[in-house]
């Protein structure tokens, strides 16, 4: 990009103040500021931002027009401000400067403070120490908000758009019903949302104006902006190996929390033995009706449920210690907190409470099915299985309670698809612009199967210090490197790379593929094949807007033709008449 360089880049420069993670734990090591920010000032203006994520360079323009990202300011109820975080923004700023300085008394807002959260989130951020910047103390700048919603919103979307594709209440109603259904989850809006905030920064840029990006902490939807923002501005990274280099550099070097985010972590935790069966034993023996509902598989699966529930809610370190007694203690409380709590772990004890049941119904009708002949011989052995425990009953026989209890993941929490929505808006860009892109869509496929797969260290990990402490360079393999070999093997058609688009050429329109090109924020449409879902509502909504082109296409064609005809016709009529007004006057 030209940092340092004289043309470009001379009032930029590389600081060692992050090395060994001391300054910020989720940023590189190598960090870029302006020149005349000493590491002493960049030291106190990190103590202002969340997670101490300071603006810094993550992409300078060819016209001295920089982009910079971080995370929100720690400005609370207060209305707290930091001097050395406002100077590093006015040197940002006067960068583009001939000497690196702001003028004296322009104060034009130009510039722009990009906070992608809503207005409502980031006001309400203020209770908890955070908030936006004040813009009573950043000159030459104006503050625009774009409204994308956090990570629980686009989970949500996500799970209600796969429950719309996958549900059967629809398919005698067609096309148009499950259209509709998949409509109302707002996937397509939250994508439209990333697209309006991305063109707004390559607008800007592209007229030579400064652009500051964050969202709260600055690692999910910061990093959605900026990567398209580079897509959309340099030609570098539409090729497969700027691609690569935008990922590494935006989402992994920048502290994108991969493992969070796709439930890496949660994974080893979604089923796990309980001991439930075993925390309430009965002190007295049981009677016939109470030891007949007790063994029952509702009544059993029902009370493992709510003790599991009350020692994952309470908190209880002592996995084995008698379940229930933080709850008994909310429960006999009377204060408001207590009455409200009580019927807070109520809800969430009868809603786990019937997954669970749903869950062990599943696996026991599984078990019947297919039953595994070793775990028949050795059930302990078989995970997320519950010991038996024998009830005393009156008549002297005894029944066996136990089975297969389902725990939720603490960190099913702070999942989301963020990657997710930054791989489909990179498929929007390639839809609307086919022959500026070097990959297709096949390659966005397996990018987006690999950041589940976990076969790859590129996509493990929340950040570059987890990374170096687990020393994943040295114990996993790069998806770069499996891509590299992607692309020296040939299709079934037999085409050299199957990741390389046919309709991008190097050779040819080279000024045409160097320009910045924009999103179309009006086209955006259902990626099918990520889905796939080639038959109701998505696929056949791309066919039919298809079909309707090719429909309008040949009718005006058919309305020309016709207009040429009528116009022939009326020009053969006016030629009769004028040959027949010649005779008449030769005649007379």
């Amino acid at each position: 990009m030209g940092v340092g360089k004289e043309e470009t880049g001379k009032h930029w420069r590389f600081t060692n103040v992050n090395m060994g993670y001391q300054l910020c734990s989720t940023y590189p090591p190598v960090l870029v500021v302006p020149a005349r920010i000493s590491d002493t000032t960049l030291t106190y203006a990190a103590r202002y931002r969340s997670k101490g994520r300071l603006p810094v360079l993550c992409y300078l323009h060819g016209n001295k027009a920089s982009m910079t990202r971080s995370s929100q300011p720690m400005v609370g109820l207060k209305q707290a401000r930091s001097v050395q975080d406002e100077k590093l923004v006015e040197a940002i700023i006067a960068s583009s400067e001939q000497d690196g300085v702001a003028p004296r008394f322009d104060n034009e807002r130009k510039n722009i403070i990009i906070d992608a959260r809503p207005t409502t989130n980031a006001v309400v951020n203020r209770a908890v120490g955070a908030g936006s910047e004040n813009m009573d103390h950043y000159r030459r700048c104006r503050k625009v908000y774009l409204g994308i919603d956090n990570i629980h919103v686009m989970r949500d979307a996500l799970n209600k758009l796969v429950d719309a594709i996958q549900s059967d209440d629809n398919v005698d109603r067609g096309v148009v019903a499950r259209i509709q259904k998949s409509s109302k989850t707002n996937w397509l809006k939250h994508i439209e949302n990333i697209m309006v905030g991305v063109k707004t920064i390559v607008e800007a840029i592209d007229q030579g104006r400064h652009v500051v990006v964050h969202c709260s902490d600055g690692w999910d939807r910061t990093a959605q902006l900026t990567s398209l923002a580079q897509l959309c501005l340099d030609p570098y990274y539409r090729t497969i190996e700027g691609f690569a280099v935008l990922v590494e550099k935006e989402w992994v070097s920048f502290g994108h929390q991969f493992s969070l985010r796709c439930g890496h972590t949660g994974h080893p935790e979604r089923f796990k033995v309980t001991r439930a069966a075993n925390r309430r034993r009965p002190k007295e023996p049981l009677d016939d009706d109470a030891a007949d509902s007790s063994s029952s598989p509702a009544a059993v699966d029902n009370s493992d449920a709510e003790s599991s529930v009350e020692n994952s809610a309470v908190g209880t370190e002592n996995g084995g210690a008698e379940a229930g007694s933080g709850f008994d203690f909310v429960q006999t409380t009377s204060s408001m907190f207590g009455r409200f709590a009580t019927r807070a772990f109520k809800t969430v004890q009868s809603r786990v409470s019937s997954a669970i049941q749903a869950a062990s119904d599943n696996l026991d009708d599984a078990a019947m099915d297919d039953p595994d002949p070793f775990y028949t011989d050795y059930p302990d052995l078989q995970p997320n299985y519950v010991p038996p425990r024998s009830s005393s009953l009156s008549d002297g026989e005894a029944k066996s309670t136990g089975g297969f209890r389902l725990v939720r993941s603490k960190h099913d929490h702070e999942t989301s698809p963020v990657f997710h929505q930054f791989l489909d808006c990179v498929f929007q860009l390639c839809v609307q612009h086919p022959t500026m892109f070097e990959f297709n869509e096949r390659f966005l496929l397996d990018l987006f199967y690999h950041l589940y797969s976990a076969q790859f260290g590129s996509f493990l990990g929340n950040n570059a210090r987890e990374r170096a402490d687990g020393d994943f360079y040295a114990k996993s393999h790069s998806i770069w490197s499996w891509v590299g070999q992607k692309m020296n093997e040939t299709d079934e058609e037999g085409s050299d790379g199957v990741y390389r688009n046919d309709l991008y050429n190097e050779d040819t329109a080279g000024e045409e593929r160097t320009k910045v090109i924009l999103p179309d924020t009006a086209y955006i449409q259902y990626w099918s094949a990520l889905f796939s879902c080639h038959d109701p509502a998505l696929a056949d909504r791309e066919e039919t807007t298809t079909a309707i082109a090719t429909e309008t296409t040949a009718t005006a064609t058919t309305f020309r033709e016709e207009a040429e005809d009528e116009e022939s016709a009326k020009a053969a009529e006016t030629a009769a008449k004028e040959e027949k007004q010649g005779a008449e006057a030769a005649e007379t």
